[in-house]
This record gives structure tokens, sequence and C-alpha cells, in this order.
């Protein structure tokens, strides 16, 4: 019998998430951290303007629509410039919405001017239709792990019983975390896929995701350790002998990997004149690479991720069956589960996470 109860149930939650965000305005959409990931596409698109140099525009912006009390997602450049602090991978996302909303406002009577309400609305709920994709990709991932009923189940523990509604649906459907999620379960998904029956195109995936992935977050470049230490049914012989046999999907993969990631490097050279830019240099800003924070990130009342997401204290305890049942993942999940704990906790100000009580680690390899 075909899988039913997954798929009705990823798409009851996608109602659900639907129907949560319709009661949300989009009025203030592009606000705060929001407008600093969306604010290359008008800078670029409407008033060729990337270096942000001219003030008028982005003066009268802020005065109308009031996005930040300061222009706190910005970091003095050369020659006047200023630059963009966060990375453009969310602009990357924004951008089919961004350029629909372009060629409709002024029929429809609104300002053209990249922030009128058109803008808000599209951005939105383009950015919500990634994040229903995902538990579509999410649910192709667990049915290669589970059957049809455990796999709708976990569906529903992920978003129910974790921080994955309230910011896909509630107060941060636009920022990185509910895109992130989609963007990783894709990569699972293609990395599976690879490992059953290599193909061009699961390689193209993976370079792409992987690209797309850290020009949204930089940090999470650590996602490259899921194709890179993933095992098949075959083991590591098999996979050895995958890789000779299609030395191709190599260079694919990582072509795939450069375009994605391209455009970062791109906009620092024509704003800064240099291919690499560290833009976090405000106080209070950067990793603690030698202290992190773990026990704080796990434990503290204030962010602590076991504290308000107990649901992942089940999922660390599921790692000893991994170990029993599939020790080839338990390996390239554990790793990935370490490292990837050290980046987040290492953040200065690990308890970052406005807008959810539980630090905001949202990555579906957790679930597995």
């Amino acid at each position: 019998m075909p899988s039913r109860w997954s798929l009705i149930t990823a798409w009851s939650l996608c109602a659900l998430l639907l129907a949560l965000r319709i009661t949300q305005p989009t009025k203030h959409a592009l606000t705060w951290d929001v407008f600093g990931y969306y604010l290359y596409l008008p800078a670029i698109f409407i008033h060729d303007d990337p270096g942000l140099k001219d003030h008028v525009w982005l003066d009268d912006v802020m005065a109308t629509y009031d996005p930040s009390t300061t222009l706190y997602q910005l970091v003095d450049g050369a020659d006047g410039s200023r630059v963009i602090k966060y990375s453009s991978g969310m602009a990357v996302a924004y951008a089919p919405w961004f350029f629909l909303a372009h060629v409709t406002t002024e029929p429809l009577g609104y300002p053209a001017d990249g922030f009128s309400a058109p803008y808000q609305v599209l951005v939105t709920y383009g950015t919500l239709l990634y994040v229903l994709i995902g538990l579509f990709l999410l649910r192709r991932v667990l049915l290669h792990f589970f059957d049809d009923r455990l796999a709708a189940a976990l569906l529903v523990l992920v978003v129910l019983g974790t921080n994955y509604l309230h910011l896909a649906a509630l107060d941060g459907a636009l920022l990185t975390h509910p895109l992130l999620f989609s963007l990783y379960a894709g990569l699972l998904l293609a990395t599976i896929r690879w490992h059953a029956k290599p193909s061009w195109k699961s390689a193209l995936a993976i370079g792409a995701l992987v690209g797309w992935i850290m020009l949204v977050r930089p940090s999470e470049l650590v996602c490259v350790l899921i194709p890179l230490l993933w095992i098949g049914a075959d083991g590591l012989r098999g996979k050895w002998v995958a890789i000779k046999e299609h030395p191709a999907h190599l260079l694919i993969a990582f072509l795939a990997f450069v375009v994605a990631a391209l455009p970062q490097p791109l906009y620092w050279r024509a704003v800064t004149g240099e291919w690499l830019f560290y833009s976090y240099v405000n106080a209070g800003e950067g990793f603690d690479f030698a202290a992190p924070h773990v026990v704080d990130y796990l434990f503290s009342f204030r962010k602590g991720w076991f504290v308000y997401t107990p649901l992942m204290v089940m999922a660390m305890l599921g790692m000893v069956i991994l170990w029993k049942r599939a020790r080839h993942l338990f390996w390239v999940i554990g790793i990935f589960l370490v490292l990837d704990l050290y980046i987040v906790s290492s953040w200065t100000n690990w308890w970052y996470a406005g807008g959810s009580f539980s630090a905001r680690s949202m990555v579906p390899a957790y679930v597995l």
C-alpha cells in the first residue's frame, strides 16, 4: 500500500502553519535582522547602490517604514561605502518574490520602492513556501529510515515539539532558521540518494545546497560533513568505489558549490575591493572558540536548548540506539552534532535567539 499517513500529516501541518501565518500581519515583515538580509535587493536592483553610499533613499525608507531603530545591520566600508553585515543567502531566497512584487506593485497602486505592501506580502508567503517544502523533503528523508506511520509521528513531533512552529509561522518565517531547516532536509535527501544510486543530479544538488547553506550563514559550512562522512548500505568501501566510478560527480558538486556561494565574494569585491570581508566588527559580536558556552547553551534558563526544547533530549538519547543499529550513521551525525554544537555555542552572544524561548537549533539531522 502506498505511503499515505505521512503525506496527509505533512499537508495538515502545512495547513496549520499557513493558518497561523495568516493571523500575523505582514506590515512589519521586513524589519530588524530581516531588513539586513533583504537590503541587498532594493540596494542593488532598485537604486544601483550596493555600497549604500546614497543616504537619501535609505533615510527615506527608515522614515517611511521604520524597519529598525538604528542601522546596526551595516558596517563601515572603504570610501564612504557601507557593507551589509549579513551574508546574502536569504536575499537569494527572497529574490523571486521581490522581482514578482516589483513588476506588480505600481499596477496595484503602490510605490515600487522595495518595501511597500506587495513586497512585504509576497516575500513573506514566498519564503513560507520554502519552509513548507522542507516538511515534504524531511518526509522523504524519514521514509528512508522509518515506516509511514512513524514518519508521520516524527513530523508532528518536529513541528509541534520544537521551536519550529513558532519560528516558521509566527515570529521568524523570514529569519534564517526555517529556511536552513529546508535546505538541510534537501541536503540529507540528496546525500541519501547519491549514496543509494549515484547520479549527476544528486551531486549537483549536494554542491548547490552546501553552497546556499553557507551563503545563508557562513558558519554552517559544517554541513559539508554530511555528504563527506555519509556511508551508504555498501559501507566505506562501496562509497570509495562509487567515487572512483563517478569522478565527474565531484567536479559537478564542487562547481555547483562555487556558483551557489559566489554572490557573497562578488558583493564584497564590488563594495570593499576585497574578496573576503569580516563584517562582525561591532562590540560584543564574534566567536569565543577558546571558551564555548556549551553548558549555558544547553542548560541555561536563559535560552537553554534542552530546557525549552526537552524533546531534543530524547533525540540525543537516540544516539545510543543509533550506535547499536546503524553505527555508520552514528559517526556522521555524532561528529556533525559535536562540531555544530561547538560552533553555535561559541558565539559571544550565545543567548541571541530572540523570538523564542529555546536556542534556535533547527537542523533535521538531529531527528534521525
